[in-house]
Parts: structure tokens; C-alpha cells; sequence
């Protein structure tokens, strides 16, 4: 179940960089350390989505993660990755990824916080 008043609250108290994406791939929600972390606002995230902000060599990779933590292996996965926003400047950017599930146990969708390594 989406819910983007919860997503609000748990953005609106952050200082890092953090978005909430649905296990879809959409962009949710995004705090302003997130929109400047990627150069975009956030709009244009909604409009895009999470897979057309990774580097098209990392998609895989980053792919892989993600379905490890949809399966349940791991709650939590941090890894390294490219970021590519549409300006053509990548980011290599440190990515947290976390699962939230619902009350029943149901995926819910992920909280990403990221941050740049350079």
C-alpha cells in the first residue's frame, strides 16, 4: 500500500540525501538533498524513475541488489553505484537501500538514501 504521507514524514526531518521509491522503480518521494544530489527536481524524478537515474553499465548490478532485498535474503543493502542523470555528468554515489514492508509483512517500498563519493 502506498502511502506518501508517511513518505513526507520521513523525509521532511532528514538533512541526507533520500528518496522513497516504490518496488516499481518510481520515484515517490524526494527530499531537496536528493533533487541536488541528482541535479533534478523533483518532478522530473517522478517522471523518470529510479532506473533511468543508474548508469546504463550499472543496471544490472543495481538490479541484482534489489531483487536480493525483494526476496528477503537481506533487509538492507548499501553498494556503490553511478548515478547518470540526464545531464550527462555521472554521480559515483554510495547507495543505502531498505526495504519497508506494511503491517502484513508486504513489500512496501524502498527508502534510498545515497551520497556522493567524490
Amino acid at each position: 500500500m502506498r502511502s506518501n504521507l508517511w513518505a513526507v514524514d520521513v523525509l521532511g526531518g532528514q538533512k541526507g540525501a533520500r528518496a522513497v521509491i516504490g518496488t516499481d522503480g518510481a520515484v515517490w518521494n524526494a527530499n531537496e538533498a536528493f533533487c541536488t544530489l541528482v541535479r533534478l527536481d523533483e518532478p522530473t524524478l517522478r517522471r523518470l524513475g529510479w532506473r533511468q537515474l543508474v548508469h546504463t553499465a550499472d543496471r544490472r548490478y543495481v538490479a541484482a541488489h534489489l531483487v536480493e532485498v525483494l526476496a528477503g535474503d537481506v533487509q538492507l543493502r548499501e553498494f556503490d553505484v553511478r548515478l547518470a542523470p540526464p545531464d550527462g555528468h555521472d554521480v559515483p554515489t554510495r547507495v543505502r537501500v531498505e526495504l519497508v514492508r506494511d503491517g502484513d509483512g508486504r513489500q512496501g517500498w524502498f527508502l534510498l538514501e545515497a551520497w556522493a563519493t567524490t
